[in-house]
């Protein structure tokens, strides 16, 4: 063993301890990828990105297809390796290597079927930001979070789909095209939209925009391709909830239109503070309960139903905030209005989670050295100087407007590798939710509320025990919970993904030993999973896995 590989006094409270690193071969800290890998199998993602797909490099000069540095970069995500130089880290790794290829038995690990190398990668990245490869990266989002929905509910159509739509911040370091300091965040940023169904958490949509960007600004055509989607596909009926930013007279009109539910928080403005002050007076006071009301804006093609929701009960200044919707009085009345909007909080919590689990994006583009040093060779410096000064100018304009696609195509990716985590932390509850009737609906209705006088307490029959009979009243009186709590996404990494094990070679097979730790929720994923059959749905481009 050779001493450039061995830390011997690494344990300075045990001087016997050795630490090697010359067989790297035989041990993995991602043992768990092979559970990416069946996540990836079981969704038929990679059949869903590739029949959209095509590789447009020459066959003859190419050492690995499209296939092998998607697949390489989606599993190094969801172990959480946020950077493709991370292949470097990771060319060596058995488990790694065995789950991104297909070769069967133990010559996947020899060299000729090594990793794609960080510049791969990174080609490949630029090939997907092209703009047709791009749009089908998007669609795809939409489709695997869809897919999701449908086959939790056993194949079929679920009767109301929620759509919370929100912004993110997503911090970046460098003079990125798009990227923009954001007094908010007090940081230079990108902003995000991401789309996901609000009682479940599953990803529908995501868009890079630049950190400038108002929510309000174009994110009518976000918001309309995601609900006419759902439409068309998994849900009945839809509703779009969403918060102030994100709330303008196109959005409504086109989802109006298309008969698309929404409920939206309206900015406050003079004329809305005026309608809440005449409103206390009539009440005499501040009002401590909704109160409904009809506004119609100057740019609104017609009157709407606004719900005034009190945030704050002191009379001297109260305070409220307005609620706007397309729901009648009859499905919806205020009181239930504010308790459904109020549970954009879970939303906002999976949104969380999409940030966490979202990579550090690329850096800045680099300027062309080679040109610049030609100008300066052949032309007065003075002019290069003016030239570089007009350059920067046109490149600060241009960044306000628009993202560098290969940064769409990373965040695009990484919430493909989020919504296979969400798929798996599922996996490690009890499958009950993939039955129809535990599908939530996250409409609180006025015209049919929930029993809350459930009768008396039965009797003990002849045939039973107090007991029972009690158990039984109190499943009445306590339903079941419709969702079970999930692990997040940094424990799943951490407890399952990013396992430590040990390899050892036979003649036609490689026996991994993995950590004790992770034996329980191995086996119950495994036994979950094992369970669940994927139900795919008819895509216009993708009508080959109808």
């Amino acid at each position: 063993m050779s001493a450039s590989n061995t830390l011997k006094t690494f344990a300075s409270h045990n001087r016997s301890v050795k630490v090697s690193f010359d067989k790297p071969d035989q041990v993995t800290s991602d043992a768990d990828a092979f559970v990416g890998r069946r996540l990836l199998d079981l969704t038929g993602l990679m059949s869903m990105l590739m029949e959209g797909l095509k590789d447009s490099r020459d066959e003859r000069r190419v050492r690995h297809s499209l296939p092998e540095p998607l697949l390489q970069v989606l599993l190094s995500f969801m172990q959480g390796w946020d950077r493709l130089r991370s292949a470097e880290d990771l060319k060596n790794d058995p488990a790694f290597r065995v789950a991104c290829r297909d070769q069967r038995g133990a010559k996947v690990l020899e060299a000729e079927h090594r990793l794609a190398s960080q510049p791969t990668l990174s080609r490949t990245i630029d090939q997907l930001s092209e703009e047709p490869k791009l749009q089908h990266l998007a669609d795809t989002v939409t489709r695997l979070g869809m897919e999701t929905i449908y086959t939790r509910n056993g194949g079929k159509r679920v009767p109301e789909l929620v759509i919370d739509v929100d912004s993110y911040p997503v911090e970046v370091y460098g003079k990125q095209e798009g990227s923009e300091y954001n007094a908010h965040y007090r940081h230079r940023i990108y902003l995000p939209m991401v789309a996901t169904c609000g009682p479940t958490g599953d990803v529908l949509g995501a868009e890079l925009r630049p950190g400038a960007m108002n929510d309000a600004r174009d994110s009518h055509k976000f918001i309309h391709r995601i609900a006419k989607a759902a439409q068309k596909h998994i849900a009945e009926r839809i509703i779009v909830r969403a918060d102030a930013g994100f709330n303008s007279p196109i959005t409504y009109e086109s989802l109006e239109n298309d008969g698309i539910d929404y409920v939206m928080h309206l900015k406050r403005n003079k004329k809305l503070k005026t309608l809440m002050e005449e409103t206390v007076a009539q009440h005499g006071g501040s009002p401590t309960h909704c109160i409904e009301l009809t506004y119609k804006a100057e740019s609104w093609n017609q009157a709407r139903r606004v719900v005034m929701v009190p945030k704050t009960y002191s009379k001297a200044e109260p305070e409220y905030y307005f609620l706007l919707t397309s729901l009648s009085k009859e499905e919806c009345d205020a009181q239930s209005m504010a308790d459904f909007y109020r549970m954009r909080g879970k939303a906002e919590a999976h949104h969380a989670e999409i940030k966490y689990a979202s990579c550090q994006l690329s850096s800045a583009a680099r300027p062309n050295m080679f040109e610049k040093v030609v100008k300066q060779s052949l032309g007065d410096e003075s002019d290069s100087k003016t030239q570089d000064e007009s350059d920067n100018k046109i490149q600060d304009e241009k960044a306000t407007k628009t993202v560098r696609p290969q940064n769409a195509v990373r965040l695009l990716l990484n919430v493909m590798a989020y919504q296979l985590i969400h798929i798996g932390r599922r996996q490690m509850i009890a499958p009950d939710y993939l039955a129809p009737r535990n599908w939530p609906l996250g409409l609180p209705t006025a015209t049919e509320p929930p029993p809350t006088d459930v009768g008396p307490l039965p009797e003990p029959s002849s045939n039973g025990t107090a007991e029972a009979n009690t158990e039984k009243y109190d499943k009445q009186m306590k339903p079941e919970p419709v969702h079970a709590p999930l692990m997040h996404v940094r424990r799943f990494r951490e407890n399952v993904l990013k396992v430590g094990g040990r390899l050892t070679r036979h003649a036609r097979r490689l026996h991994f030993y993995l950590a004790e730790s992770a034996k329980k929720l191995w086996e119950t994923f495994w036994e979950n999973t094992w369970k669940l059959r994927w139900q795919t749905l008819c895509w216009p481009s993708l009508p080959k896995r109808c």
